[in-house]
């Protein structure tokens, strides 16, 4: 084999060589951060943040396990979207008996929907965090997961709160799903490790 010759083949396997190594580092990378994508921490803050919308159910019943959601995802987003109808704002009795306001065009100008008198219409929700993942054993029919602790604001008409809940998730397959939703009481904050106490308490 003259020099020539000798001299592409080496520069053909360092290209090879060279390549292979890219790919790899770019499916590690993307390995990675699928893994972290799926860690229970993201994935109860995903749910909280979807169930804050009130508008995609089935999203909220596909993250839910199936004896959480107690069924099948069809009958839980059915379930969720009737409870959602049935707390929907709607307007009192005397602006219902008012005539309709209209424009200069003659067409009407529909009315803002008011708050009821509960629920959470009422209120807007804030950014949703996740934190404090820890692990907790079995409780009744809740089987051994991690819980999480999701927090976000909420704004009422008259002042602003800070809603606290502790998630309890449990992995199926390549899946955390949610098993259980518990809201923080200050008597589980009292001790140090309110996500662990505040699942631990049904």
């Amino acid at each position: 084999m003259t020099r020539l010759a000798k001299a592409a083949a080496v520069a053909a396997a360092l290209l090879v060589a060279t390549g292979c190594s890219s790919n790899t580092g770019k499916k590690d990378a993307e390995a990675g951060k699928g893994s972290a994508e799926l860690t229970p921490t993201a994935v109860a803050q995903s749910y909280q943040e979807a169930f804050n919308a009130r508008s995609d159910w089935k999203r909220v019943c596909e993250m839910q396990t199936e004896r959480y959601r107690g069924g099948t995802v069809e009958e839980c987003v059915a379930e969720n979207a009737e409870k959602a109808e049935s707390t929907a704002p709607s307007p009192s009795a005397s602006e219902s008996s008012r005539p309709p306001l209209r424009r200069a065009d003659g067409s009407i100008v529909q009315p803002k929907p008011r708050p009821s008198a509960s629920g959470p219409e009422r209120a807007e929700t804030g950014a949703v965090t996740a934190s404090g993942s820890v692990a907790v054993p079995a409780l009744g029919e809740h089987p051994a997961g991690t819980g999480v602790l999701v927090e976000y604001t909420v704004v009422w008409p008259t002042n602003t709160t800070t809603a606290k809940r502790a998630l309890r998730l449990v992995q199926q397959g390549t899946q955390w799903l949610v098993d259980q939703a518990v809201e923080v009481a200050a008597t589980d904050e009292a001790h140090g490790n309110p996500v662990h106490d505040a699942l631990m308490r049904g």
